[in-house]
């Protein structure tokens, strides 16, 4: 019997069994994951340590002879780097309609901005170059999401925590998932006051007691449903001698956002950057380790005195401007080369190879840029091509965030099932505000959820004032307040809201109409001309997806109000005081073609809706 089929509360038995059995298929895996994060630190952690759940030997051990060694860290210095990279950039979702009126359209706007919202609020853009930092040194880098009394949280998961069947995973997508932690004592009383006899209980016995007794290993299990009626999905959480919960998995995805370098050609584990690296480091860990000892045997100056030479050896000193008296042969001093300088150069071959696995350069490594580049064009450019390298990897890391927001779509779908409502604060212009997840939700069949990367101006010098340039040639900046700003601190949104504020107030007008049936007429300095033509499509957009005809009736009012008031901007004589300060611009035909008949005895439409 499959542990998932078992009896409801009485599966941990079975479960631990599961667990020790693959402990054993996953021994060499873990024995990996701590092998690469050893070359990545170059500290001496064991497996021990942290199936105990704490480091107890975490290499601070310096005063070790063998931790005096001398080595030429590059896979560090590549991780690092890398890391660097991809990490700076913040993707956010954003969410598209397909065929959708404006209402949806806005609701998948505001959806966009509560997912942003999120991401502040649970730091996950924090959070992600650190999982992708994980993903470089061992097989995954494995971010959990979650949701407790309402609250979504995320956490860092440990690679060599996570377990699998290597048969159900043989194609890269398990239908079971264990996460094996060691949790104190004192947790699991404060999540499960209920079982706290089993959990005082445990550890009670010999064969439990190490210095470490309050930490009890803690299995949580998951069992994918096999479509979305079939009901066999299950979750559990349980120690050696009782299951703490288990309940009914209703969910398509584990609770988890996995991140890996390069995917492997079978099973569920990736490939790391320092798997791929370890050979290399190995060996120039192994030459700087020969140079070193060569150094110190043979790299010392020897004196020669010719047997019966009446030079006492105490006239040879290390002092400038030594007077040495001498009889017969005068001293020698002699310095072997300590190695041949073939093995200086097999170390740089080594260390330029490393670079060129990884794909990073050199200068990339040492935060320098190369010789003769200046100009803005240039260096982007050359960032191009350097780029190149890491597009798949980018690309893996867009997706990621684009996962989780997949993930806090479902947990607010559940907080909403259980509260009524999620609220989410989040910022829109410079202004905090709060959007509940329930008044702006969309059916997942209605959008599609793209990455949107954030783009900010470069940071060197020479970039800035490149782009700084392009964004005056094509006149989106034209003061020097603005140029003075986005060389100081590079925020484009800041400079061209302010070119957005005209449509955004016609679309809020709009909105207010079609969301809520609220008018709010035009006004003689809103850019009327803008405002009559978005209103005349918003209007044969309602009528086509058969918006209620009072709402269309308020699209045709704000329509008629808009030709009047151009009609009276048209007619007032230029300069004069009575004209609106946002007249009708040049070119301008007379008389305004609307989609409804010309009404000048009457500005105000009817109160009766018009036919559709």
């Amino acid at each position: 019997m499959f542990w998932w089929e078992s009896e409801l509360d009485d599966c941990h038995a079975e479960l631990m069994g599961v667990i020790h059995e693959l402990n054993n298929n996953h021994y060499d895996r873990m024995i990996a994951n701590l092998e690469h994060l050893r070359v990545y630190s170059q500290r001496t952690y064991s497996l021990e340590d942290f199936r105990q759940g704490v480091v107890k030997s975490a290499g601070y051990s310096m005063h070790r002879k063998d931790d005096m060694k001398m080595r030429l860290n590059v896979t560090q210095s590549m991780i690092d780097t890398i890391t660097s990279k991809i990490g700076k950039n913040r993707p956010r979702p954003m969410y598209l309609t397909e065929g959708g009126d404006y209402a949806l359209r806005n609701k998948a706007k505001m959806m966009g901005r509560m997912m942003e919202g999120l991401f502040m609020q649970t730091k996950l853009y924090e959070v992600m170059p650190k999982i992708f930092q994980d993903s470089c040194i061992f097989d995954l880098g494995v971010l959990k999401i979650y949701q407790e009394s309402g609250k979504i949280y995320v956490e860092r998961v440990f690679a060599n925590e996570m377990l699998w069947d290597m048969d159900d995973a043989l194609y890269g997508e398990p239908q079971n998932l264990y996460q094996v932690k060691k949790v104190h004592k004192s947790f699991l009383l404060d999540r499960f006051p209920g079982f706290a006899n089993q959990i005082n209980s445990f550890g009670s016995s010999k064969q439990y007691e190490t210095e470490d007794s309050d930490m009890i290993e803690c299995v949580e299990a998951w069992h994918l449903p096999t479509s979305p009626t079939s009901g066999d999905g299950r979750h559990v959480i349980c120690i050696e001698n009782v299951t703490l919960v288990d309940e009914e998995y209703t969910r398509s995805q584990f609770p988890f956002l996995f991140l890996k370098w390069s995917d492997s050609i079978v099973g569920f584990g990736g490939i790391p950057l320092a798997e791929q690296l370890y050979p290399v480091q190995r060996e120039i860990n192994a030459l700087c380790v020969r140079i070193q000892q060569s150094m110190h045997l043979l790299s010392v100056p020897l004196v020669f005195l010719q047997a019966g030479s009446k030079v006492a050896p105490s006239h040879i000193r290390n002092q400038p401007g030594t007077i040495i008296h001498y009889n017969g042969q005068p001293p020698v001093v002699y310095t072997p080369a300590a190695m041949h300088p073939e093995v200086y150069n097999h170390l740089d071959r080594l260390y330029q190879r490393a670079y060129e696995i990884s794909g990073i350069s050199e200068l990339s490594a040492t935060g320098k840029k190369p010789a003769g580049l200046e100009s803005g064009a240039a260096l982007r450019i050359y960032h191009d091509i350097e780029t190149e390298r890491f597009i798949l990897i980018g690309r893996r890391y867009e997706q990621a965030f684009m996962n989780a927001a997949e993930h806090y779509f479902d947990l607010a779908e559940e907080i909403i099932s259980e509260q009524g409502s999620f609220p989410v604060q989040t910022t829109f212009r410079r202004e905090i505000t709060k959007v509940d997840f329930e008044k702006i939700r969309v059916a997942r069949e209605e959008f599609i959820l793209e990455p949107y990367p954030v783009s900010i101006l470069p940071s060197l010098p020479a970039g800035k004032l490149q782009t700084v340039q392009e964004l005056i040639n094509i006149k989106l900046i034209d003061s020097k307040e603005q140029i003075t700003r986005l060389l100081d601190f590079p925020d484009l949104n800041a400079v061209t809201q302010i070119y957005e504020a005209a449509e955004n107030d016609v679309d809020w007008r709009i909105s207010k109409i079609l969301d809520e049936g609220e008018y709010i007429g035009p006004e003689p300095y809103m850019d009327l001309s803008l405002a009559r033509q978005r209103f005349q499509l918003a209007y044969l957009e309602a009528r086509q997806k058969g918006v209620e005809p009072e709402k269309i009736a308020l699209l045709d009012k704000f329509i008629v109000q808009c030709n009047t008031m151009l009609r009276q901007a048209q007619a007032q004589p230029q300069g004069s005081p009575e004209s609106p300060a946002v007249a009708s611009p040049a070119g301008e035909t007379p008389a305004p073609t609307g989609l409804m008949p010309e009404m000048p005895e009457t500005p105000e439409t009817p109160e009766s809706p018009l036919p559709v």
